[in-house]
C-alpha cells in the first residue's frame, strides 16, 4: 500500500501533535513494506527536525508546502477542490486529522476523532475551531471509510451524534505515552532522584501539584485554582504549591503572580516533561471533557497518582490509578486535593495502581492497530 498521512498538526505542540508524531514514528518503525507519504503544510513553521529524521527510512517520503491552514480549510473544507493526490501523488489510503478533509481521486480516507467538543460543548471551544471542525466533518461523514476513535467514550459520542455511521466503520485505538516515560521508572532510584532534583531546581519547585494542559476554558483551570486556594485556607502552613504548565490557547487567561503558592510556568519543553511529571506529588487534571487525556497517562507511566474528572473518557483511561472528582464542583476538587496531599498512603496505593493501569498502553500497539485499520479498508 501507499499510505498518505497529514502530519501538519505536529508544529502546534498539543496533544494532537503528540499523537500525530508518535503514531507516524512507530508506524514507520514497525512497517517497512508499505510506502508512507507524509503531507506537511505550514505557512510560517519549517518542517520540525523530528519529522525530517523520518526521511532516513527508505519507504518514507515527505511532501512539504507553505500553504497556511486557513487556505487549506477554504480549498478543502469549503470548496472541496484539489484532491490530495495533486500534492503527494498516488496513494491507496489517506489519513486525516481534525482540521481538514481533502478530497481524493481514488484514495480511501481514514480520520482520527480526538474529541467532539465543538459539537458537544461549543461554549468551551473557540468559534473559529468550531466552524472549521464542522466543515471538515461535513465531508468526513460523506467520504471517510473509517473513523479511528481514541477512546470508547469518543466512539460512543461519535455514534450517538452521527447514527448514520455504521458501527463497523469505527474502531477504538488508544493513544499512549512515549517510551521515555516508562523508561524513567526503570532507572536506578538514585538517578531518578538526581533528575528530579535537577528539574525542581530549574523551575524553582519543591513540593508541588502539577497540572499540564493548554490554557483554555475546557481545562477548567479557574475551578482548580479556586479549589487550591480553598485548600490553602484550610491548611495555611502547607508547603505545597500548584504548578500550572502549558501554553495559552484562547479565552480568558488565568491571573499570573496573584498568588505566591501558584506558579504559572507556561510552555514546558518536551525534554523536561518526564522528570517534571515524575517529581510531582500528583497530577491534577479536572478537565470538563477529554477525548483521551494524554497527561494522565504520562503521570501514570512514572508512577505518579492522578486527580481527574469523573466524566467523558477520563475514568476509562485512568482506571483505578486515579482519584475521581466532579469537575463542576469546587468542593469536590478541594476534597480530592486534601485527600491526596494529606495521605502518603493513598498516594502510594494509587501510584502502584497507576503503573498497572498504564502498562498496556504503548505507541507500538497503537501503530499496529492503526495499520490493521488501513489493511482492513
Amino acid at each position: 500500500m501507499i499510505i498518505g498521512i497529514d502530519v501538519s498538526a505536529i508544529v502546534y505542540e498539543t496533544g494532537v501533535s503528540d499523537y500525530t508524531l508518535s503514531l507516524v514514528k512507530n508506524l514507520v518503525k514497525l512497517d517497512r513494506l508499505n510506502t508512507y507519504k507524509l503531507f506537511f503544510s505550514s505557512f510560517r513553521q519549517p518542517i520540525p527536525e523530528t519529522l525530517k529524521k523520518l526521511s532516513k527510512y527508505p519507504n518514507v517520503k515527505i511532501f512539504s508546502f507553505r500553504l497556511p491552514p486557513t487556505l487549506l480549510d477554504f480549498l478543502w473544507n469549503r470548496l472541496h477542490l484539489f484532491p490530495i493526490e495533486f500534492f503527494i501523488g498516488k496513494c491507496d489510503i489517506f489519513h486525516t486529522w481534525d482540521w481538514t478533509q481533502p478530497p481524493t481521486i481514488k484514495a480511501k480516507t481514514v480520520t482520527t476523532v480526538h474529541d467532539l467538543v465543538p459539537f458537544l460543548y461549543p461554549e468551551n471551544q473557540h468559534p473559529k475551531i468550531i466552524n472549521t471542525f464542522k466543515r471538515k466533518f461535513y465531508w468526513a461523514l460523506r467520504e471517510c471509510r473509517h473513523f479511528i476513535c481514541v477512546s470508547e467514550n469518543s466512539q460512543k459520542d461519535l455514534l450517538r451524534l452521527f447514527p448514520q455511521i455504521p458501527p463497523n466503520h469505527t474502531s477504538v485505538v488508544y493513544e499512549a505515552a512515549e517510551d521515555k516515560y516508562s523508561d524513567f521508572i526503570k532507572l536506578p532510584r538514585s538517578l531518578q532522584e538526581k533528575k528530579k532534583m535537577q528539574i525542581n531546581s530549574l523551575y524553582g519547585l519543591d513540593k508541588f501539584i502539577l497540572t499540564q494542559s493548554t490554557r483554555e476554558p475546557r481545562k477548567n483551570l479557574p475551578r482548580l485554582i479556586e479549589a487550591f486556594t480553598v485548600f490553602r485556607q484550610h491548611y495555611p502552613h502547607s508547603q505545597v504549591i500548584l504548578a500550572i504548565t502549558g501554553k495559552y490557547g484562547w479565552g480568558k487567561d488565568i491571573p499570573r503572580d496573584s498568588n505566591p503558592w501558584i506558579k504559572v510556568l507556561g510552555f514546558i519543553p518536551e525534554k523536561d516533561l518526564v522528570a517534571l511529571h515524575a517529581s510531582a506529588l500528583f497530577l491534577a487534571y479536572p478537565s470538563l471533557y477529554e477525548g483521551f487525556g494524554l497527561p494522565l497517562l504520562k503521570s501514570m507511566k512514572v508512577g505518579v497518582p492522578v486527580l481527574t474528572s469523573n466524566v467523558s473518557s477520563l475514568p476509562e483511561i485512568a482506571g483505578r490509578g486515579a482519584l475521581l472528582v466532579d469537575p463542576e464542583s469546587v468542593e469536590s476538587i478541594t476534597k480530592g486535593i486534601e485527600k491526596l496531599v494529606n495521605s502518603p498512603t493513598l498516594r502510594s496505593r494509587l501510584s502502584k495502581k497507576a503503573l498497572l493501569q498504564s502498562a498496556p498502553f504503548s505507541w507500538l500497539k497503537t501503530a499496529k492497530e492503526t495499520l490493521n485499520v488501513y489493511q482492513k479498508i
